[in-house]
């Protein structure tokens, strides 16, 4: 397969998803779910300390817990994808036993056959949310400390 096919075709993912570097660079940005997580964990740390001190809202705190989790769960779903991906590159000419195998894991019938570009917009989907999130839950901390001040 000829992988120089313009500008044009690779920008617009027709060619781009398949070739094996993307795929490289594509875990790798997908590895970013540690960063999130740690930063998510550290923020989840803060609210902790913060309810041991009494002085801020619960209900605030307990959101910003909350979204914490839900954080979480999203850097769970990178760390899952970035590594059906590095299966998914390393025998691309099985996707449909990959698909199945999806399937089997997660108690679906029927064929699941997801284009790779589609497979790439559900991935970075994840990362946006995931970044989103921890973006979110960090907010809900800093709005907690302007409107209850940094008492201690």
């Amino acid at each position: 397969m000829c992988w120089n096919n313009g500008p044009d075709n690779i920008y617009r993912g027709s060619v781009m998803p398949e070739h094996p570097v993307a795929g490289k660079v594509l875990i790798a940005t997908l590895g970013s779910w540690r960063y999130f997580s740690a930063l998510s964990g550290m923020a989840m740390l803060f609210v902790l300390v913060m309810l041991l001190s009494n002085s801020y809202s619960l209900v605030v705190l307990a959101v910003a817990a909350v979204l914490g989790l839900v954080c979480q769960y999203y850097c769970w779903r990178l760390w899952l994808d970035c590594h059906l991906f590095q299966i998914f590159y390393q025998y691309p000419e099985k996707s449909d036993v990959f698909d199945t195998a999806i399937n089997m894991c997660w108690g679906r019938e029927g064929e699941n056959s997801r284009s790779l570009a589609s497979r790439w917009s559900g991935a970075r989907r994840l990362l946006y949310l995931a970044a989103g999130w921890m973006l979110v839950q960090w907010g809900t901390i800093l709005l907690s400390l302007v409107v209850y001040g940094l008492q201690g």
